[in-house]
């Protein structure tokens, strides 16, 4: 503004002063650089289920998945290794995985987060996984599903999942064909498969029961779990089920309503 006023107070003293020439031509104010706030994530998740009536479904922003623990592991369960289950990375510097990373820090992740009650999310045992669904939606810098996707299939081809640090069972991921998700910058897929042998004695059945609901017909437990990633730009979703039917539904519910908001 003050620069403009000097301008025009220099023309008006050449007019004056009966100067024929022009003043000088004024250039255009540069625009103020801008700074992009968060993405709007809400409405972006919704229930698989062919029969969404029958569920009781949760959400729940990335201040209360970080407040409630809704991303930790179940108490008493250890996986080895980490990343078997570990491998969202947040993008700073340190790589934090997602998972683990304080509260603080996850609490200020723009996201969402959207379950139903039959999910292992939030429970401490009974993690059955029978019909049920988890999914979040969450802003990270430096993207890279691939990266991650390798990462949980490299180092979990022989991973190992122990309960109450007594009874220990397999844990192995798998690709899968990722869904085709028009938009997307980059998609991924992974089958993850936790097996125990059938319990030794009463006390490593009670154990499994008490995590697992029941065991399975030989006195053992497995149980197969179907995880897709789908990146738009530095958004990511992630979404966990017990049926694979459900993984390109998944998929392409979010890529639907992501281009509505124009994240493609």
């Amino acid at each position: 503004m003050v620069a403009a006023a000097a301008v025009a107070a220099l023309a008006m003293a050449s007019t004056a002063c009966g100067s024929d020439e022009p003043a000088p031509a004024q250039a255009d104010p540069k625009p103020e650089a801008t700074t992009a706030g968060p993405k709007d994530l809400s409405g972006l998740l919704a229930n698989p289920h062919d029969d969404p009536s029958q569920d009781e479904v949760m959400d729940a922003d990335f201040t209360q998945v970080a407040a409630k623990g809704l991303l930790g592991v179940p108490k008493g369960m250890t996986f080895a290794p980490d990343t078997c289950v570990n491998y969202v990375r947040l993008g700073d510097a340190a790589g934090t995985p997602l998972q683990t990373a304080p509260a603080e820090q996850m609490g200020k992740l723009n996201g969402w987060m959207q379950f139903n009650a039959a999910s292992p999310v939030g429970k401490d045992h009974n993690l059955g996984h029978d019909n049920f669904f988890a999914h979040y939606v969450v802003e990270l810098s430096g993207l890279d599903v691939k990266k991650m996707g390798d990462e949980a299939i490299s180092t979990c081809s022989d991973g190992t999942v122990t309960l109450d640090g007594k009874l220990t069972g397999e844990l192995v991921n798998t690709t899968l064909d990722a869904p085709v998700v028009p938009g997307a910058t980059a998609t991924f897929a992974i089958k993850q498969r936790l097996q125990f042998a059938p319990a030794k004695t009463p006390a490593d059945g009670e154990i499994l029961k008490k995590y697992y609901g029941k065991l399975d017909p030989n006195g053992g437990m497995m149980r197969q779990k179907y995880i897709t990633m789908v990146a738009f730009g530095d958004v990511l979703y992630f979404g966990i089920v017990g049926e694979p039917q459900y993984v390109t539904k998944m998929a392409d519910n979010f890529g639907k309503r992501a281009s509505q908001k124009g994240l493609a």
